[in-house]
């Protein structure tokens, strides 16, 4: 199966969707197409992007990354831009002291040559997921987001994703906050589109 998300995947993925579960495809009916557009051409922004939003709500991301976007009269987030932001710079876009070390860190890797974003092209989401933890700052989820986001991997179900877990909750009238396994089990149908039924269940919570 083709590995990134396009346009005629997306297409595809929906027919699956709407055939192998009733919740998404009343969501799909209300929410028309996916719009999933993975910044395959700046894979360091997505990266990037993906820590700022870590453990905060996603219109907060939106404020934090258009501050920052400002401040550096671009719309990219690049290794040479993060690096010359003041630490003033920082403060007034609101990031936190720890995120700012993270995203310097890893724009540092990048100048330096120690993370080589092309060679995540061909790996295995797992292969990707630890070689992007051994970067401070970048965990499992950070990584989930990078695999949707930056290189449009289709099968991607992060578990861990609080939005997405209260979303399931919402969405399929459980009493209680799904486990990861209860997650696997009602997402098990949807493989080997994942990625596109967790984008349609965050609506739920947007």
């Amino acid at each position: 199966m083709k590995r990134t998300l396009d346009q005629s995947l997306i297409r595809r993925a929906i027919r699956h969707l709407k055939s192998s579960d009733r919740v998404l495809a009343g969501l799909i009916e209300i929410h028309g197409t996916c719009n999933i557009k993975p910044a395959l051409n700046h894979p360091f922004h997505a990266l990037v992007s993906s820590i700022v939003s870590q453990q905060i709500s996603a219109s907060a991301a939106r404020t934090i990354k258009c501050r920052m976007f400002d401040l550096l009269g671009a719309k990219v987030f690049t290794p040479e831009g993060i690096l010359k932001m003041s630490p003033g710079d920082y403060r007034s876009a609101g990031l936190s002291r720890a995120k700012t070390e993270y995203i310097r860190g890893l724009s540092l890797a990048v100048k330096k040559g120690q993370l080589d974003f092309s060679s995540l092209q061909d790996c295995e989401e797992e292969e990707v997921i630890s070689r992007l933890v051994a970067l401070s700052g970048v965990g499992r989820w950070t990584a989930e987001m990078f695999l949707i986001f930056g290189l449009g991997r289709p099968d991607v179900l992060s578990v861990n994703d609080t939005g997405l877990r209260r979303a399931f909750k919402l969405a399929y009238n459980l009493r209680q906050t799904p486990s990861a396994d209860e997650m696997r089990s009602i997402g098990e149908p949807w493989k080997p589109y994942r990625s596109v039924a967790s984008w349609y269940l965050w609506r739920v919570i947007d």
